[in-house]
């Protein structure tokens, strides 16, 4: 009967130790990538918030001064970059919306002056 008990034993301590070790060995890659996905979805918004809770976080005292001004600066830079991007985009946008515009005027003109000679 000890026997029993003690293959049941092992089969539970192996099981748990499996369950406990294999996210260590599995997970490394796809979880990187799945970082690397939220980071390029970031939204304005999104740091924006995560730097109000950074400052609850130290206000708080949950992170010492130094870790929150290094990643109070990281989060600003990529505040920083997404602006960039988010300006380069409306001026793209606005460049284009000014050249139909003007192309758009050049065709009304042209056929005012068509118009005129013919």
């Amino acid at each position: 009967m000890d026997y029993v008990f003690l293959i049941a034993g092992s089969l539970v301590i192996l099981t748990c130790f499996y369950f406990i070790v294999s996210p260590f060995f599995t997970a490394g890659d796809e979880h990187a990538a799945g970082v690397m996905q939220d980071e390029e979805k970031l939204s304005l918004d999104q740091v924006y918030g995560a730097v109000n809770e950074l400052e609850m976080d130290f206000l708080m005292k949950k992170i010492t001064a130094e870790d929150f001004e290094k990643l109070k600066e990281q989060y600003q830079l990529l505040a920083a970059e997404l602006l960039k991007n988010e300006t380069k985009a409306q001026k793209a946008g606005g460049s284009k919306k000014l050249a139909d515009d003007a192309e758009a005027e050049i065709l009304r003109e042209l056929r005012k002056l068509r118009k005129q000679k013919g």
